[in-house]
């Protein structure tokens, strides 16, 4: 962990978190644009109809740029807020990946590479 100097808060995130430039995440009820992405999780922004809750998934796919697919990803939701109330209410999920196996971080790491500016800046989100 490493501790921020002047707010003496302390830095709980273990993967630097890129911006995604297109990338959209799936499940079998819930469809979003993910926000941000690192090796540990991502967000995604979704519109809420009041049918999702978040024990409804444990698997995902992420779709990027050329057709790119992760398909069968295992997920934790980490928080799920609200980010806009207005005629529909837009939603912010924060999820984490659970036991990736060695293929699924190399197809991980080669979405991060894709799908992102690595050169950009870390993001202002939620811990992995």
């Amino acid at each position: 962990m490493i501790k921020k100097d002047d707010k003496n808060m302390v830095e709980r995130r273990h993967h630097k978190r890129f911006k995604v430039k297109s990338g959209t995440f799936k499940s079998k009820s819930l469809d979003g644009d993910i926000i941000d992405i690192s090796m540990g999780g991502f967000s995604f922004s979704y519109v809420d109809n009041g049918e999702w809750s978040d024990e409804s998934f444990d698997q995902g796919m992420l779709l990027g740029e050329k057709d790119l697919c992760l398909d069968d990803i295992p997920l934790k939701v980490i928080s799920d807020c609200a980010i806009n109330r207005g005629l529909s209410i837009t939603r912010r999920c924060g999820v984490k990946f659970v036991k990736l196996n060695p293929k699924q971080l190399a197809q991980l790491e080669y979405y991060i590479w894709a799908n992102t500016d690595a050169t950009e800046q870390e993001t202002e989100t939620i811990p992995d």
